[in-house]
């Protein structure tokens, strides 16, 4: 496989599945569009969603999670375990835990990052200085590295990485659930990119958060591929058999977070997206996906593109801050954190 391939299939974890296929898109053009589909598996929005896309997900709370801690470092107080636990697909999840000096009830966070090429956050690092900052405030954070971000990692059906990530972020919350000292009302996850759709996934079939972020998505891949005026997506749909695309895109619409669009909640949800994203979420997928999901729900649009920006990250901790009962933290531990790039 080449060079440029593997880059795209690594790529595709920008905003859910439709970011691989975008990198795809650049690296080939519009007549390696139907290979890209058929590598990252995308999927298509439903009208309602068919209960057994569920199973897909489904995973044994029971199974043993084997957590092995690599190391530990203390920071201002906050304690950094770098650990893995098992992935019940064969392999370990590296994930960082941090917790706060103190005793619990704390709240918990799952988080879930972007993989944009080129960045140095396209792991679990991404918000390591945002949940630090947050611990203080009476939270435990969970940050776990994507399938395509892991040592060793190689180029894989996006509705296998989908299935395999919302099934590790349940495992997360098995994980920090087993804590005595968090709150097990207290959980929220928050997810970035391809992270955000595989966090509606997880909105729509695991009922134990009782909040969400969703960053730089949500959003249909069938919207997006098929019908978007996104200028890589115009581009790749000329001399392109959309006909054979959309049957890949039907054959895999239990692994598209719009087919779970209205299974989301009873959990609030906030959506971020940036008015400037048009290459990833343009402004129109993004309205239509926040229109079709259901539950508790606000949506917030800012000045940036697909990495968002300081304000964004202040109105994630207010969110946070109130369906978590956090303690307040000073805007100067917010104001430090350096812009995701």
């Amino acid at each position: 496989m080449s060079t440029r391939l593997r880059t795209a299939s690594l790529f595709f974890d920008l905003p859910k599945f439709f970011i691989q296929l975008r990198c795809a898109v650049v690296a080939f053009g519009g007549s390696m569009l139907l290979a890209a589909l058929s590598l990252t598996a995308p999927s298509v929005m439903a009208q309602i969603s068919n209960p057994e896309n569920a199973q897909h997900f489904a995973h044994d709370a029971g199974a043993s999670l084997d957590v092995k801690e690599i190391s530990v470092q203390n920071r201002d107080g906050v304690a950094i375990h770098d650990i893995t636990y098992a992935d019940p697909h064969g392999g370990v999840v590296p994930a960082y835990l941090v917790v706060p000096e103190g005793k619990g009830k704390f709240a918990a966070i799952v988080w879930g990052h972007w993989l944009m090429p080129n960045s140095s956050t396209a792991n679990r690092s991404e918000f390591l200085q945002e949940a630090v900052a947050l611990a203080p405030a009476g939270a435990i954070s969970l940050l776990i590295d994507a399938p395509q971000a892991r040592p060793g990692s190689k180029p894989t059906p996006n509705s296998v990485l989908i299935t395999q990530q919302v099934v590790d972020l349940q495992r997360g919350a098995d994980l920090l659930l087993a804590r005595p000292d968090i709150d097990p009302k207290r959980v929220a996850y928050v997810g970035h990119s391809w992270d955000a759709g595989t966090g509606a996934i997880l909105d729509a079939v695991d009922k134990r958060f009782a909040a969400f972020v969703f960053m730089s998505g949500p959003q249909s891949t069938r919207q997006y591929v098929l019908l978007s005026d996104s200028p890589r997506m115009v581009a790749a749909r000329k001399g392109a058999d959309m006909a054979k695309i959309e049957q890949v895109l039907q054959a895999n619409s239990w692994a598209d977070p719009a087919t779970y669009a209205s299974q989301l909640g009873p959990a609030p949800a906030l959506f971020q997206y940036g008015l400037h994203d048009e290459e990833w979420v343009p402004l129109a997928d993004a309205k239509d996906y926040f229109a079709m999901s259901s539950g508790p729900k606000q949506v917030k649009f800012y000045d940036s593109d697909h990495s968002l920006n300081a304000q964004a990250r202040v109105d994630r901790y207010n969110f946070l801050r109130e369906k978590l009962a956090l303690r307040a933290v000073p805007p100067s531990s917010l104001a430090t954190i350096p812009a995701i790039k």
